[in-house]
């Protein structure tokens, strides 16, 4: 107590003089702040005072006089404040002291009695605190010599995020060294929590815990616990150990398992994980044991055996890798003398990405299996199941004096599907791509944006025409903005010549492909089509918009509705291209994000002629005082000067003035309920070419509703329904269904209709653990279904154990959330008192 008042007179004495010529300026301000009216805050502008608003207010220093107050420089917070007393701003509070000698002590309690220099001992409602530590009790010595804490009766001790109670504790502060018997406590790193005959603190963050329980269940709705002789607990390195362990559910003991090691935190650990299995039609049970190497911090891998009742024992591994300067993974899995095939089956996979200097980039994306069904007869989803094209790629990206140059060499691998026959896609090696582009910004830069890119490509097929492709494109604009108009003319040129170096062959690409139908390919295999050609068009383009905006009311609550029209033309000569081949063009389907372009084509085989105008308008209802957007409405439509006279091999000649009519819109009338829709209709025929609405109620965590109806004339027709839902305390249904319909108005179907997936299944919130039940039922192939059945044990903070549904049901259902994730973990200080 004598250090005490020795402290607190010396404060006094010494800062009073200084409170007193702070208070007097912090007076003169605030009155001069009541004699000025108040200015609008800018984020990026100084405050100023009220005589010259041009003069930055200073902020005085605690010892300054008005003579230096005045030829202080203005503060600027990106670069911290100094003042006297060591203050600086800090984005991130952190807890970690410059050293372990400067850290206060403080002790508090009823009676303090003894020595600044020996022993201090307060007792009733006894405190002891200390960066990131405290304890209480009835009793506390603490002892400055040794440096060792003694505290009995309802001893409370938290430190870095783990919390004990119990009768008597013993504490070398120095070391964190100690023992505290017949405790009770809380793990914020597993959100864990048990009992124990003695606590062994044998160095900061690790403890040894002996005859222990443990458990994450709640008090009110006990499950499980493990019952152990020994638990250790490091958090430096992020890792639990156990010996003698048991589970014991309901009391009852379960399951042995001896002597244990598993990861706490975020940390890796090597050991084998929870194993795994599924129930399917095509692969009956399906069991995976996976083992984790943490081989380093900068390196893993995973080997999972895996046993398929109906083909046989596959083995299969990955290595990943992260540095600095490059990341990547290694896959392999074979499954020798499949049951049903007779073959062995493979698949490979090497994806990494280099960086050897700043500016240069190398990838690597190499896929590959053994034979066409590996993934329709040995996937476990929808998504695996339906891969046709691997990818077999090397890329190099890098930027030399202010050009973007790409290089790739690139060929596919076709998985065959022979009820719906696909041709192969061209592959290119090489790839070479240098770009430049500018963009003015400033206001004493003239306002021209521009933009040059050279492209070279080997265009290489195994039954197709082959040949070389230069091509070389370059566009400037003019962006002006006067009387609230925004003005964009914009020139643009597109130079290509192509040599072909191998003729197509039609009976052998029939053959190869099972007679798949040729589409845009048609000119490759025609020995009557351009062998080479060059060609050179310019095209001109025009962009006019503006944004309008006006206050107005609506229920009583101020909105402001935006209207945004916008026009845009765009022109191109015609150029005969009909005998062209084709090797990497698309025909987009006219959307919004393409409804503006002045390409009618993705890539460079085809340069569509154009003299269209295009108008739209965008208006937008947002909340004032919220800035929440209530609702968003768009509609457009092209409108054509002259009849399309190129298209794809294939493709139909557009004769109308006029583009189908597309609208858009998006209401969201509370925060957890929105609606989605885009349409496109054509008025001429009065028909609508495609629809898709979209619907999400999420009023809270895993509560979730989506409805989708999406319909494509000639090409799709599906309803899709999707949840996550309560049906009863604890209890969760999840759930999906997609359908197929039958097109409407008499059109000949592409497709074939039925389910397309299904996913059904409970979940249950034991409250320290979860158990889930899934069945799913997908195509597999165009001729093949598959049904698989998941069921999952998950003791909260321990393991899973059984089949994991829980990719299937992020993939399936929008929105989803992991039930006993929906509260998080407490913090590392929730504890904290």
């Amino acid at each position: 107590m004598q250090f005490f008042g020795i402290v607190t007179l010396w404060m006094g004495r010494e800062l009073t003089p200084v409170l007193l010529r702070t208070r007097r300026w912090l007076l003169a301000g605030l009155l001069a702040g009541w004699a000025v009216p108040a200015w609008p805050f800018f984020p990026s502008a100084s405050c100023t005072s009220a005589s010259d608003p041009a003069e930055p207010i200073q902020v005085a220093q605690a010892f300054g006089s008005p003579q230096r107050i005045a030829a202080t420089p203005q503060i600027l917070l990106a670069q911290g404040v100094s003042t006297p007393f060591g203050l600086k701003f800090d984005p991130v509070l952190n807890l970690e002291p410059s050293s372990t000698s400067d850290t206060p002590v403080y002790m508090f309690g009823r009676d303090i009695t003894g020595q600044t220099e020996d022993v201090i001992e307060s007792r009733g409602d006894a405190e002891f605190r200390k960066l990131g530590l405290f304890i209480k009790g009835d009793t506390i010595r603490h002892d400055l010599v040794r440096d060792e804490l003694y505290a009995e009766g309802n001893v409370k001790f938290f430190r870095e995020g783990e919390y004990y109670e119990g009768p008597k504790l013993r504490l070398r502060l120095g070391t964190t060294q100690g023992f505290f018997d017949d405790v009770t406590y809380q793990l914020v790193s597993t959100g864990g929590r048990g009992t124990a005959q003695r606590a062994e603190f044998i160095q900061p963050l690790e403890t040894r815990l002996t005859q222990v329980t443990y458990t994450t269940c709640p008090r009110d709705r006990p499950a499980w616990e493990l019952r152990m002789r020994e638990m250790l607990i490091d958090q430096v390195r992020e890792v639990g150990a156990t010996r003698s362990a048991t589970l014991y559910w309901a009391g009852m003991p379960l399951l042995p398992f001896g002597d244990t090691s598993f990861a706490i935190g975020e940390g890796r650990k090597t050991g084998f994980l929870p194993p795994s299995y599924t129930t399917s039609t095509r692969l009956g049970l399906d069991v995976r044991a996976p083992f984790y190497w943490n081989i380093a911090p900068q390196h893993d891998m995973t080997l999972y055996p895996r046993l398929i009742t109906k083909r046989g024992f596959q083995l299969g591994n990955e290595f990943r890798f992260l540095r600095p300067n490059a990341a990547g993974s290694f896959a392999y899995e074979v499954l020798p003398n499949d049951s049903q095939s007779g073959i062995t089956r493979q698949f490979g996979s090497v994806i990494t990405s280099v960086r050897p200097m700043p500016n240069l980039t190398l990838g690597l994306n190499v896929q590959r299996a053994s034979d066409n069904n590996y993934f329709s007869d040995l996937g476990n989803s929808l998504l695996v199941s339906a891969q046709r094209l691997l990818p077999g790629s090397v890329t190099m990206n890098a930027a030399v004096a202010g050009w973007n140059v790409q290089a790739e060499a690139q060929e596919f691998q076709l998985l065959q599907d022979t009820g719906a026959p696909l041709i192969r896609p061209y592959s290119f090696a090489p790839k070479l791509v240098a770009s430049r582009a500018h963009r003015a910004v400033g206001p004493d830069e003239p306002p021209l944006d521009w933009r040059v890119s050279g492209e070279l490509a080997s265009f290489r097929h195994p039954t197709l025409a082959e040949g070389e492709r230069l091509v070389g494109t370059g566009s400037v604009a003019w962006r002006h903005f006067q009387n609230g108009l925004n003005i964009t003319p914009k020139l643009s040129v597109h130079a290509t010549h192509y040599a072909q170096s191998k003729p197509g062959d039609g009976i052998l690409t029939a053959q190869k492909y099972a007679n798949a139908a040729l589409g845009i390919y048609t000119n490759n295999i025609n020995s009557g089509a351009a062998t080479a050609y060059t060609r050179v068009l310019p095209t001109v383009s025009t962009d006019i918009s503006t944004t309008l905006d006006r206050s107005i009311k609506f229920r009583g609550i101020g909105v402001e509705q935006t209207l945004e029209p916008r026009l845009s033309y765009v022109y191109t000569p015609y150029k005969n291209q009909s005998d062209y081949p084709v090797f990497d063009t698309g025909s987009p389907s006219l959307n919004f994000a393409q409804l503006f372009s002045d390409q009618a084509f993705n890539g460079h085989d085809r340069v569509a002629d154009l003299n269209q105008i295009t108008a739209g308008v965008t208006t937008r209802f947002i909340e004032e005082q919220t800035g929440a957007e209530r609702l968003r409405a768009a509609v457009g439509q092209r409108f054509y000067f002259s009849d399309q006279r190129v298209t794809l091999p294939g493709g139909t000649i557009r004769s109308d003035r006029r583009s189908d009519l597309l609208g858009q819109a998006s209401v969201r009338p509370r925060k957890d309920f929105t609606i989605d829709s885009l349409a496109r209709y054509t008025p001429d025929t009065s028909q609508w070419q495609s629809v898709s609405i979209v619907s999400r109620f999420n009023p809270k965590p895993a509560n979730t509703l989506s409805v989708a109806y999406r319909f494509v004339r000639e090409s799709s027709n599906t309803v899709d329904v999707a949840f996550q839902w309560p049906v009863s305390p604890y209890w969760y249904a999840i759930g999906r269904y997609q359908q197929a319909l039958r097109n409407v108005g008499g059109v000949k179907e592409q497709f074939n209709p039925g389910l397309v997936e299904a996913l059904a299944g409970f979940e249950y919130d034991g409250g320290c653990w979860v158990a889930r039940i899934v069945a799913q039922q997908y195509a597999a192939s165009a001729s093949q279904r598959n049904t698989a059945i998941f069921f999952q044990i998950e003791l909260n903070g321990l393991a899973r154990v059984g089949t994991d549904p829980l990719a299937a049901l992020r993939r399936n259902i929008p929105n989803y959330q992991v039930i006993n994730q929906i509260t998080p973990l407490p913090s590392k200080f929730d504890n904290f008192q």
